[in-house]
């Protein structure tokens, strides 16, 4: 009993320094986007343009009660997959009071904690990728170990849309890098559990919205993000331009003055999307506008082109908090200042009064000194990475356990760009909520040789 109360209270210990950023904020950090989750979720509706599973998540662990327990077992699932992929990988050098006070700087420093603290699912894209890696060493861990990872990998990938395509593609990167560079790692990793769960959880995701939306479909407006995106690379109007002369598309009326962005198409009132009808309405017409630009060897190619040059663009997007950082949601119009309004009223004052909302002192979020130390700890990791795959010390130096960790997050870290900026947007906070992975990665190396570190401090000391 001793050591299970000593197990719960690190697993607490380390979920508070993960909320580090809500605890100075004074509240749970909100995202645009926020109101929508806990709509959907409060009230059994699915969203149009996301999950819902995210929204049940924090309407259970809510309690109806508080937004704070939400975010708290948020926090202990991201520290638990965090501690065990770390002793994974670091074996008898992994220490409870280093991975406490590191993990303690990555969260203020880093999208760690920032992304933790969100009522945002976006920090499970990383969990995520974690199970996978766990998953493959399933022989390491007993039945009740990965049933609960299994668990949390069905939740997580259900929790965004990306994240089944960032887990399917590491997957078979992976796959296809273990295959032709390493077989030795044949014997000791199983890529048929992640796998098989990864594909239960897209069955959970149907059943669940076919359970409150009345439809199997996972994601049933794709067709809008798509088009969304095809307008943005500025594919569409291309597109439109070559065939409305031929053929009677939708959108031909409006070629000549479509939305600026995206954004506007998806959400302005006076967008051709929103003046046609609803979200359904518009997908017999969009998906064949999509089928003729995907079957279009000139369309498809500049969608292709603009797809490499967006995800090169998105590896440099890890601005910290982008988004968090507005006198918007202070406004009793803001559909996080709604929901809260609406479903949590005895927290309003929390709500109003946090830095994100700028207090009463006048205290607001100040982020550019922790985007500063963000972007030098992952140049940091990048360079120190690289030299250890250019000189193959990954290799020689560490056990199999640590190199497949660091595999699947870098591999992870690419394939999220290429997802997020082929398929939605170029946008920080799409990428900074996997980049701090990297940093992480280097803990892993750095603990190998913390030893070797502290005796060259303690001799330079001494000197």
């Amino acid at each position: 009993m001793l050591i299970s109360l000593k197990k719960i209270l690190f697993y607490i210990a380390g979920a508070c320094t993960l909320l580090i950023p809500a605890f100075y904020n004074g509240y749970p950090l909100v995202y645009s986007d926020t109101g929508s989750y806990l709509f959907g979720g409060m009230e059994l509706i699915l969203p149009p343009d996301r999950p819902i599973m995210y929204g049940l998540f924090v309407r259970f662990f809510s309690l109806g009660f508080s937004l704070w327990l939400a975010v708290l077992i948020q926090a202990v699932i991201v520290f638990y997959i965090l501690w065990k992929l770390f002793v994974l990988a670091a074996k008898s050098n992994a220490s409870k009071g280093f991975f406490i006070i590191s993990i303690a700087l990555l969260s203020w420093f880093t999208g760690l904690g920032w992304y933790t603290s969100q009522l945002m699912p976006d920090i499970f894209t990383i969990t995520s990728l974690g199970v996978v890696i766990l998953l493959l060493f399933n022989k390491k861990y007993t039945l009740f170990q990965n049933i609960i990872f299994g668990m949390i990998l069905v939740f997580s990938l259900n929790t965004h849309f990306s994240n089944y395509l960032i887990v399917l593609g590491t997957i078979g990167l992976l796959f296809f890098l273990v295959w032709k560079k390493f077989p030795d790692f044949k014997t000791s990793i199983r890529f048929r559990i992640p796998l098989l769960i990864a594909v239960l959880a897209i069955a959970v995701g149907s059943i669940t919205n076919y359970a409150i939306g009345n439809t199997f479909e996972v994601s049933p407006n794709s067709h809008v993000f798509l088009m969304g995106k095809m307008l943005d690379s500025g594919v569409l109007k291309s597109y439109l331009d070559d065939n409305c002369a031929t053929q009677k598309l939708s959108l031909c009326d409006c070629k000549n003055n479509l939305p600026e962005t995206s954004r506007n198409l998806l959400w302005d009132a006076e967008s051709p999307l929103q003046k046609n009808g609803s979200w359904k309405d518009s997908k017999a017409a969009y998906n064949d506008i999509l089928l003729g630009i995907s079957t279009s060897p000139k369309h498809l190619s500049l969608f292709l082109f603009n797809s490499v040059n967006s995800s090169i663009t998105q590896l440099f997007q890890n601005e910290v908090g982008s988004g968090v950082v507005s006198t918007w949601y202070s406004e009793s119009t803001s559909p996080p200042y709604q929901a809260v309004a609406k479903y949590y009223p005895w927290e309003l004052n929390q709500y109003r009064q946090s830095r994100q909302n700028v207090n009463l002192w006048g205290q607001g979020l100040d982020l550019s000194f922790i985007n500063y130390i963000n972007f030098i700890l992952l140049l940091i990791s990048v360079v120190i990475i690289s030299r250890a795959f250019i000189l193959s010390t990954i290799k020689t130096k560490y056990p199999i356990e640590a190199q497949i960790v660091i595999y699947v997050l870098l591999i992870g870290i690419i394939v999220n760009a290429i997802v997020t900026a082929s398929l939605a947007n170029v946008y920080d906070r799409l990428q900074a909520r996997v980049s701090w992975s990297l940093i992480f990665c280097l803990l892993i190396l750095f603990a190998y040789h913390k030893g070797t570190i502290k005796n060259k401090v303690m001799s330079l000391l001494k000197a």
